[in-house]
This record gives structure tokens, C-alpha cells and sequence, in this order.
């Protein structure tokens, strides 16, 4: 088991109950998506996974440790155990897709040369071979959410955490990344992806968990949930 949330609810300083009680395991290796309607909790789910937030109440484990009671000066080293990748890409505009990539390795201390070493891995991984010294204004929008996988998957995490990684790219691009993305979960990274694409969950044959009101729905394969 990777992932633990216990009798988890999370209420906003504002009053905006996020989460209701969310109780949840994700085994290593597992492929999650998790959906719902905006105000669902997802958001909000995925920032208590990085510890961006903190629960109002429950538990979270991750690798059998719990990040709640996790020390503020701890939360670096677990979040190098994890990948992010945005909607929006977040990449740096002054920097190439290589040196985004290996600016993610660098923060963390990795050697000049084992640093030189992983970059060229991942970008062949990722499909981007030829493309290390353009910068994203150069890239088309598959191309640029490639560098965001390379930059994710750069220190061998052990979750990786989507974001509706195909919110801006159109259907055929999207189904390019998620073919990406199970590629990453086939090699053993644990991945949990946030969308409304529908249409990519329910060919994928995947785990659903559905939010709605901040409230697990429904946790389903995919292929009997939404064909």
C-alpha cells in the first residue's frame, strides 16, 4: 500500500467544506483516476497528497508514514518522492526543455553528471529526442506537457500526480500523453491522475474514484462505470 487517507474532511479557514470523511488506499504500481464536477474535492485532494494542505481532521499515510504529523522541515524530502505534472506545464520560459528538466534534479543535489546522464534518458522516454535545446515558446502544447513528464519523472519518484494534464491539448494529443502516462505506470510509478476527460477514462480500463461534494461518490473500474 502507497497511499492511506483516513476518515479524511477538510474545511477552509473561509468555511468551504472541501472534503466530507474520505477514506481511500492506493496500492504501488496502481493507476487512479480521480474525477467529479468542479468544487468536487479533487483539487483539494491532490494538494493534501503534497502536502499543500493539511486535513482538518483524519489521517494521511504515504509509504506507511503519516504526513500529517510530518515536520514542516521533512516536507521537502517527501515531495522529491513525487512527480507533478500541471495543466498549465509551469515550465521555465528562459530555460530549454533540458535544462527544465534538469533543473528539477538539480534542486535536489543530483551530480553535474548523473544530471547529464538522466536528462537524455527521459527525453528519449518522453519522445522529445531532438527537441533538448528548444525553449517552450518553440514547442506545441503536447510538446511542452512532454517536458513537464520528463521534469516529473527526472528523480524516479514513487507517485506521480496529474493534474488534468490534458485540459489544454486537444483529443488526439491528449491520448498521445496518456498512452505516455501508462507507459510511466508499466515501468512501476504509481500514478494518480484529475480530469473531466471522460472520454479518455472510460477506453483507459482503469480505477475511477468519483468525488462529488467533497464526498467519494463511487471507486469503479472505468470499463463498468462509464461505457
Amino acid at each position: 500500500m502507497l497511499v492511506q487517507f483516513y476518515n479524511v474532511s477538510k474545511v477552509y479557514k473561509n468555511g468551504v467544506k472541501a472534503l466530507h470523511d474520505v477514506s481511500l488506499k492506493i496500492d504501488r504500481g496502481e493507476f487512479l483516476f480521480l474525477m467529479g464536477p468542479s468544487g468536487a474535492g479533487k483539487s483539494t485532494l491532490v494538494k493534501l497528497l503534497f502536502r499543500e494542505e493539511i486535513p482538518t481532521q483524519g489521517q494521511i499515510f504515504i509509504a506507511s508514514r503519516s504526513i500529517v504529523r510530518m515536520k514542516r522541515s521533512e516536507v521537502p524530502k517527501l515531495r522529491r518522492s513525487m512527480g507533478v505534472v500541471f495543466q498549465d506545464f509551469k515550465l521555465l520560459e528562459n530555460k530549454t526543455a533540458a535544462e527544465n528538466i534538469a533543473f528539477a534534479m538539480k534542486v535536489v543535489g543530483t551530480s553535474e553528471r548523473a544530471i547529464k546522464a538522466r536528462t537524455a534518458e527521459v527525453i528519449q522516454q518522453v519522445g522529445l529526442k531532438g527537441k533538448e535545446d528548444c525553449f517552450p515558446s518553440q514547442l506545441s502544447g503536447g510538446e511542452q506537457q512532454r517536458v513537464g513528464i520528463a521534469r516529473a519523472i527526472a528523480n524516479r519518484p514513487l507517485l506521480l500526480i496529474a493534474d488534468e494534464p490534458s485540459g489544454n491539448l486537444d483529443m488526439d494529443t491528449a491520448q498521445e500523453i496518456m498512452e505516455l502516462l501508462y507507459d510511466i505506470n508499466r515501468k512501476g510509478t504509481t500514478v494518480v491522475m484529475a480530469t473531466h476527460a471522460r472520454e479518455l477514462v472510460k477506453t483507459a480500463g482503469k480505477r475511477v474514484v468519483t468525488l462529488e461534494a467533497g464526498r467519494i461518490q463511487s471507486d469503479i473500474c472505468a470499463l463498468d462505470s462509464l461505457l
